[in-house]
């Protein structure tokens, strides 16, 4: 048999194939050391730190985005502006039902979730159904509604929103919501002033949240997404709630 004479061009051939294989391994090794780098940071680093460290941002961001399509744009949608028809809120604005919109106060809530069965979830307290329960009648939701609208801003009966403001006192409203409607975040009671609502905030929508109750659930992601996937996750609302050229005031959310 006669043996194979490689040519010198197909030496060549072969020498640079070998070495752009060994050119990508090294740079395969060099990202995934730098991704492995950016992921530790980004877990230790302070989250009252992280929204100023642009490259950790970049690095979360990228890392969150095929993380939300895959598990909360069902419910807060492609552009994360939420679904009234859910009750999901809108993340791209700076009005928030639990906390102050902090990473820590996002990250906290998707670790543990809000009514998600966790001793540590959001679950202090509920929007009771006022008119399933017969606390309330039609009437009174009704007058109630028009109080709602008027604290929002928003056109209203004023003879009917006279009535509902008693109304806001007798049914004890004011208990979650505040004497002046403002809500308290710090258990998730919204601010009935800032106009934002979660499951709309119309006459109709307003009326069913009153004589039907909220009890919206969010899962915890502990257990299911790992602890730099979540943290990602905050740091990429945050950033989307947060635009560098916006500066709009806090407020709580509304039902």
């Amino acid at each position: 048999m006669v043996p194979t004479v490689t040519s010198p061009r197909w030496k060549w051939k072969w020498a640079l194939l070998a070495l752009a294989l060994a050119a990508g391994a090294v740079l395969a090794a060099a990202l995934h050391e730098r991704s492995a780098r950016l992921e530790y940071r980004l877990l230790v680093q302070s989250p009252a730190r992280l929204a100023a460290d642009p490259v950790l941002v970049q690095f979360a961001v990228a890392q969150a985005r095929p993380l939300y399509a895959q598990h909360c744009a069902s419910c807060h949608g492609d552009a994360l502006r939420g679904r009234s028809a859910v009750g999901a809120p809108d993340l791209t604005d700076r009005v928030w039902l639990y906390g102050e919109g902090s990473i820590h106060d996002i990250e906290r809530t998707l670790l543990y979730g809000v009514r998600s069965g966790l001793s540590k979830s959001h679950n202090v307290t509920d929007m009771p159904a006022y008119g399933l329960m017969g606390r309330l009648s039609d009437a009174e939701i009704h007058n109630a509604v028009q109080y709602v609208l008027q604290l929002s801003g928003n056109a209203h009966e004023a003879p009917a929103a006279t009535e509902g403001r008693a109304l806001y006192v007798k049914a004890e409203c004011l208990d979650c919501h505040g004497p002046d409607g403002r809500g308290d975040s710090s258990y998730g009671a919204p601010d009935l002033t800032a106009n934002v609502w979660n499951s709309g905030g119309d006459a109709d929508s307003l009326y069913r949240a009153i004589y039907s109750g909220q009890h919206h659930i969010m899962p915890a992601w502990i257990g299911q997404l790992t602890l730099e996937q979540i943290r990602a996750l905050a740091v990429y609302v945050y950033s989307i709630s947060h635009p560098p050229a916006a500066n709009p005031p806090n407020a709580n959310r509304s039902p």
